[in-house]
């Protein structure tokens, strides 16, 4: 597998494979997935937007430490597989990573878990990208409900998303007093604002995020073949927003 570099969060893609969510999902349906891969799913929001840290996806674990010389550690280490969903619960994510020899190892252990955890997942590379801790993690989504169309999600995220339900929807397209409803309405997103000393986050940033999720549910083709687009974990900080990890699912 060649290295595909996710490129800088400053400046957008240049490549329009991946900004064109149509040939995305072509590629996807004749390979017989219905979810974009993490690289892949980040390279399309970048394209339309949203942010995402540095990165590189590289092959093999020997190919690691070229990319951490390149994106500067800490690093965080990910399996790249199609069938794997859900990382963590996998063991196939490693941080922070300080070294390039670090994150050579690392790749050795995420493969071993992998293979550990279920023989059957066809691991495609690895994903080593800036490392950019979050707390409180959030989650911005995108879902096209069947019944309702549209709709835009945002609160507390990380493991916290099913338990403590601090989330709230609306429909999209969003209106300027729903994206306000979406960043005040849950007692959690008072933590935007700081708490105990914390500074502010940078509000705007989360608006951007929410507008460019309500701008990508009018496009036809996400509409027809897209299913959920989730930014879990969304990290918030005082100078911007990053999605630290993404899922773009398709339609059945």
């Amino acid at each position: 597998m060649s290295t595909i570099d996710l490129g800088d969060v400053r400046r957008p893609l240049p490549s329009q494979t991946f900004a064109d969510v149509a040939t995305l999902v072509s590629t996807a349906r004749a390979q017989h997935r219905n979810v974009l891969s993490e690289p892949e799913a980040k390279a399309f929001l970048q394209a339309h937007g949203i942010p995402v840290p540095p990165g590189r996806v590289v092959g093999a674990a020997d190919e690691a430490p070229a990319a951490v010389e390149a994106i500067g550690p800490p690093v965080v280490v990910k399996a790249v597989a199609h069938q794997l969903t859900h990382k963590t619960e996998a063991g196939a994510v490693i941080f922070p990573v300080d070294s390039p020899a670090g994150a050579q190892a690392a790749c050795r252990t995420i493969a071993a878990r992998v293979a550990a955890y279920r023989q059957n997942i066809v691991l495609e590379g690895f994903l080593v990208e800036a490392y950019r801790p979050a707390q409180p993690e959030w989650i911005a989504a995108l879902r096209n409900d069947p019944h309702f169309g549209p709709v835009v999600i945002f609160g507390l995220g990380g493991i916290y998303v099913e338990t403590l339900r601090q989330v709230s929807f609306r429909l999209a397209p969003l209106r300027g007093e729903d994206i306000e409803a979406l960043l005040t309405e849950r007692p959690a997103t008072r933590l935007l604002s700081g708490a105990r000393g914390a500074a502010p986050r940078d509000r705007r940033a989360v608006v951007d995020v929410l507008r460019a999720l309500s701008d990508l549910s009018q496009q036809p083709v996400v509409a027809r073949e897209i299913s959920e687009i989730e930014i879990n974990p969304l990290a918030v900080t005082e100078s911007g927003a990053l999605a630290l990890d993404a899922l773009i699912v398709l339609r059945s």
